[in-house]
């Protein structure tokens, strides 16, 4: 029996580092009812009813960093909320992902890194009005649409635009908290989009051409428009 024993500890052991292979980086719920260690950057930031909100709809750049150092396989979380300020056709939000030297003023970049942005602008890039894009940070100042996604000097022109998904662009949404699941591995820029609608089944995957320098900075920002965030979740799965 003692062979039998040897084999149950193993097998214990073996899922146990399944289980815990996964690594939380940053888990946040805004349940102290303060920024803890976000910092805001540009626009009105503040905690209320346990939400991080960005309540300034005139600041095109508002911007809130929090340290968390991600590299590998990396599995981004949290869930947003309309609030106001897209009535004029104009509005964006997104995510600076892997920051390096990340700003401590309003700036155009942030430091080294990439920005997942998502676009309301019927008026400037036509229907169906929202856009996915993809900058590359180079510095506080220096920032433009990532070449390994838009190989073209024109993107409109050379039709590297990518659409958001229409059916997600009912007005209905903009009264749900609407989850927000990506990863991306930063070895070789590979990534997956999960569906808001069932983010446990469906995903799109994604590559950003090439693998993308690890970073120690997180960050959100908003263009025109206030929002709220919760249930922020850096993991590393590897």
């Amino acid at each position: 029996m003692k062979w039998l024993k040897v084999l149950v500890v193993l097998l214990f052991l073996g899922a146990s580092c399944v289980a815990f292979a996964d690594s939380v980086r940053l888990s946040d719920s805004f349940s102290s009812g303060s920024l803890g260690n976000w910092d805001p950057v540009s626009g009105s930031w503040r905690v209320m009813n346990g939400r991080l909100q960005q309540l300034d709809t005139r600041e095109h750049m508002a911007m809130i960093v929090v340290p968390v150092y991600q590299s590998g396989k990396v599995l981004y979380e949290f869930d947003v909320e309309y609030i106001g300020g897209g009535d004029d056709d104009y509005a964006g939000f997104g995510i600076h992902v892997c920051v390096n030297a990340p700003s401590r003023n309003r700036s155009w970049g942030n430091g080294r890194s990439m920005l997942g942005w998502v676009t309301w602008d019927p008026g400037a890039y036509g229907p169906p009005g929202a856009f996915v894009q993809v900058y590359e940070s180079e510095s506080n100042s220096k920032m433009g649409l990532y070449t390994g996604v838009y190989p073209g000097s024109n993107p409109m022109r050379y039709g590297d635009l990518l659409p958001v998904n229409r059916e997600y662009l009912n007005t209905k949404y903009l009264s749900y908290r609407v989850p927000v699941k990506i990863m991306i591995d930063t070895r070789t820029g590979n990534g997956r989009f999960y569906d808001p609608f069932d983010p446990d089944k469906y995903y799109y995957p994604f590559s950003l051409g090439a693998p993308i320098p690890a970073g120690g900075f997180f960050a959100f920002r908003t263009n025109s428009v206030a929002l709220s965030f919760d249930n922020v979740r850096i993991t590393r799965l590897d």
